[in-house]
């Protein structure tokens, strides 16, 4: 059986991702890292020990276009002088910007994301998605989003679509599109319109190599 490690630094925003890591650790029979990694240095050793002999690598948490960040952005798990660790696995990098993570370092077989607005710092900060202006959604909105993208990884992911990317690709982009349709039939918040575009561009900004 080949080993998956699932990384999932501890961090309060990240919260509403912990089904599809006991998703990922039940089903798929995964390492779970589930840690505070501002805490101890043990932790980050820890997440490199396991990895060494990986064949698939799941994080998910927050990203740059440079870094993937740890409990709270306080500290990075991996960036240019690491990065190497995550070469030759298959790579599932649930982040904001891991689309340039994986291209800014020549990484292959792995899917990556674009800006995933899953708090409001995310929202105010960026106010702008594509040519969608979100600066005026709420916690309500954030929250729809979230379960929304919450429940279409639960029902993409596994050893299946992890061992064939093309189907992960296309199962995805089903359950993206039976998340936006209940979105837009239910109308459960005020800026359902735009959560349902935000939706859209999860997948439209996803990258597989």
């Amino acid at each position: 059986m080949r080993k998956t490690v699932c990384i999932y630094p501890e961090d309060q925003t990240t919260d509403f991702l912990l089904p599809l890591y006991e998703h990922i650790c039940n089903n798929m029979h995964a390492v779970g890292i589930h840690t505070d990694t501002t805490d101890e240095d043990d932790s980050l050793d820890k997440i490199y020990e396991e990895i060494k002999d990986a064949e698939v690598v799941i994080f998910l948490g927050h990203g740059t276009s440079k870094m993937l960040y740890g409990s709270r952005c306080a500290n990075v798990v991996f960036e240019e002088a690491n990065q190497e660790l995550l070469h030759n696995k298959r790579l599932l990098l649930l982040s904001c910007n891991s689309t340039q993570f994986v291209h800014n370092y020549g990484l292959e077989n792995a899917i990556g994301f674009g800006f995933l607005p899953t708090s409001l710092d995310d929202v105010r900060q960026t106010r702008k998605l594509h040519e969608i202006w979100i600066e005026d959604i709420d916690k309500q909105d954030v929250d729809c989003f979230n379960t929304s993208l919450l429940q279409a990884f639960i029902s993409t992911v596994s050893d299946e679509t992890m061992s064939d990317f093309h189907l992960f690709k296309e199962r995805l982009k089903f359950n993206i599109g039976k998340e936006i349709v209940q979105c837009l039939i239910k109308r459960v918040t005020p800026n359902y319109r735009t959560i349902a575009d935000e939706l859209y561009y999860v997948c439209k900004d996803m990258s597989i190599k």
